[in-house]
């Protein structure tokens, strides 16, 4: 996607017009097993909240891309080695959820908050394995970034082309080993073989959807 800034933002704000996609979205890259985030919600109070940021950056080919990150293996960690986006937990010293968002960006990827400009928020996400319910921020920036990752955090980091994210055929079906080793039933993307699934990609089904098109 070679679109300009102006462009790229009048086509999400047009869909924004009409509210999130939100599950409707969600749904096309659920797990088999997963039930609407709506039904955990009725059944669940305890959980925790986490905030992350859904960055888009222009490439050196002037792509539009997604900035995504490969977790570095921790034995706690449910979500170890997976592909996702920069973020985590809502600390006391929070002032907002955006805040949690832009303070995890700036702790993992060592990218300043002030450069990134937010486009909206994005539908809340829960996740069954940690028991969090994510609030998601889609953000966009004109700068050329510096990563400085936290490599006790990140293994790699990754920018991937809108492009990719939007072309049907690249949602795959059926079951793989996750990269902790356990059988998975999920629709994912797969680019440079690394998978992508889970809460990840049913957030990037929602952005795709914001940029479809009329």
């Amino acid at each position: 996607m070679n679109t300009s800034s102006d462009i790229l933002l009048s086509r999400i704000n047009q869909s924004l017009l009409k509210g999130l996609p939100g599950e409707s979205a969600h749904s096309k890259l659920a797990p088999k097993h997963r039930k609407p985030a709506s039904e955990y919600l009725n059944e669940i109070t305890d959980y925790k909240i986490g905030c992350v940021i859904s960055l888009i950056v222009k490439n050196n080919q002037q792509e539009w891309c997604l900035v995504l990150m490969e977790r570095m293996s921790h034995e706690k960690d449910v979500h170890a080695n997976q592909i996702s986006f920069p973020g985590g937990k809502q600390e006391e010293g929070d002032a907002s959820y955006y805040a949690t968002a832009s303070r995890e960006l700036q702790e993992e990827l060592g990218v300043n908050p002030d450069v990134v400009n937010l486009i909206s928020p994005l539908s809340e996400l829960y996740i069954p394995p940690s028991n969090f319910l994510v609030k998601p921020f889609l953000c966009y920036t004109h700068h050329e970034l510096t990563y400085n990752p936290n490599d006790s955090e990140v293994r790699s980091l990754m920018e991937i082309p809108l492009s990719f994210f939007m072309e049907e055929s690249n949602v795959i079906h059926g079951g793989f080993k996750s990269a902790r080793g356990y059988d998975v039933n999920a629709p994912f993307y797969e680019y440079n073989s690394h998978k992508i699934w889970g809460a990840t990609a049913m957030m990037i089904a929602e952005i795709v959807e914001l940029l479809k098109e009329e």
